[in-house]
């Protein structure tokens, strides 16, 4: 079967994307990758993706879109999504790019790279429960050959440090009070779930405090890197599990909480689309992040925020642009007294793309304007994407927190809003 054929069987009807597309570049306006520096090479732009893409389908060029020079051309899609916003033919360009790489993986079949994205959360749980030994050999010059040969990761790239305590387990272990606010089932995702454990109990005792319930139902990592390297099945299984899971939640009357922007993103956007049923839209419709629940509470009079002006760094990122919620993020910060410069420059890592052995040094090129501009400004950072403020921390040293941590910082709570 010609190339052409055979790749417009393998995407579907996501192969009419590659059609609408009109060709006028306001995908590459805002495209991280398509304003570094080494992007007007090989056409490595999203327009010039797209431009490639039309020819093999039309037959108008012999390019073969199973070769590894190809999807490495793909691979400078890393999916942001900031081209949705502007995109006037309604392309699906981070969906149709997914399913572009999952077309290689097809034909060409899965390496060691794909086996361990496709087992991520798995491998990341078995670290967490020894998390000494696992630091230890992830901080070894032994570990980071490892990482890099095996998982891919750059010897210089920031690897978080594994927490002690596995969140999940956590709050399973807890005594939960009796709720007047509710039933929450908190999606948590692997970072929080077995990195940044601090920010997820906080965010725990805080709607305690508040009357809720927090509870942590059965569940996988979210899937993100898996749709990046294009491993759609194991995407839909995972997005699956997670949507049967917090479904039965749903049922009983539960909202689904979260704290990471991915996590958002998954089951609002991600697990709909890939799923296509009535469950996954009932949960993402009952999918809210813990911002959303703070505003409900500041609206009700049950929180406020005391605290002199303090300026500070608000980086907007691509998940948090992808969630929507960026307007409210900058609302309750205002609120708190913060008084915001606002970078939405793309900082690069783009989950592990910018850890990539291959993407390293251009994902600190990517985020150059941005890192200069927090350097330049010398204030502490708030930015909402676990990977953003780990790819921040380690291009400027900055102090860079998650925006409920900096509301908390100034939140006070009516003493009988739990009984209200």
């Amino acid at each position: 079967m010609p190339n052409s054929k055979r790749l417009t069987s393998l995407l579907n009807d996501y192969s009419e994307d590659i059609q609408k597309c009109i060709r006028c570049g306001f995908c590459n306006s805002v495209c991280p990758t398509s304003n570094a520096s080494f992007s007007y090479k090989g056409s490595k732009t999203s327009r010039g993706r797209l431009v490639i893409l039309q020819a093999i389908i039309s037959n108008a060029a012999e390019v073969d879109p199973f070769n590894e020079r190809f999807r490495s051309l793909i691979d400078y899609c890393f999916g942001c999504r900031r081209c949705l916003e502007v995109c006037p033919a309604g392309v699906r360009i981070p969906q149709l790019m997914w399913r572009i790489k999952h077309a290689y993986n097809v034909e060409k079949g899965s390496g060691i790279r794909e086996k361990v994205m496709e087992h991520y959360g798995e491998l990341e749980k078995l670290a967490a429960r020894v998390s000494g030994f696992a630091n230890w050999v992830k901080e070894s010059g032994l570990g980071k050959v490892i990482l890099e040969k095996v998982g891919g990761i750059d010897r210089r790239a920031p690897f978080p440090k594994f927490s002690s305590e596995i969140l999940e387990e956590w709050i399973r272990n807890r005594v939960r009070p009796e709720s007047n606010e509710g039933r929450l089932a908190y999606f948590i995702d692997v970072f929080t779930n077995f990195h940044e454990v601090e920010l997820g109990k906080r965010a725990v005792e805080f709607l305690e405090m508040l009357g809720y319930s927090v509870v942590a139902p059965e569940q996988k990592e979210a899937g993100t890197l898996m749709l990046e390297e294009g491993l759609l099945e194991a995407a839909e299984k995972t997005a699956r599990f997670n949507v049967d899971s917090f479904y039965r939640e749903v049922g009983k009357g539960a909202r689904v909480l979260t704290t990471s922007p991915a996590a958002y993103v998954a089951m609002k956007k991600d697990y709909p689309e890939l799923l296509q049923d009535e469950k996954s839209r009932k949960v993402a419709e009952k999918t809210f992040d813990i911002l959303e629940i703070v505003k409900e509470e500041v609206e009700r009079g049950r929180i406020w925020f005391e605290g002199d002006e303090e300026e500070i760094v608000y980086h907007v990122s691509c998940f948090t642009k992808a969630s929507g919620l960026s307007n409210l993020i900058k609302e309750l910060l205002r609120k708190a007294g913060y008084k915001l410069r606002i970078f939405d420059e793309c900082c690069g890592v783009a989950g592990i793309w910018g850890m990539k052995k291959e993407h390293y040094d251009e994902a600190a090129d990517v985020g150059s304007r941005l890192f200069e501009k927090i350097r330049s400004a010398g204030l502490p950072v708030v930015s909402q994407s676990e990977t953003c403020r780990l790819q921040i921390r380690h291009h400027t040293g900055a102090r860079v927190i998650h925006p409920f941590e900096a509301l908390l910082e100034r939140m006070r709570v009516r003493q009988d809003a739990s009984q209200a």
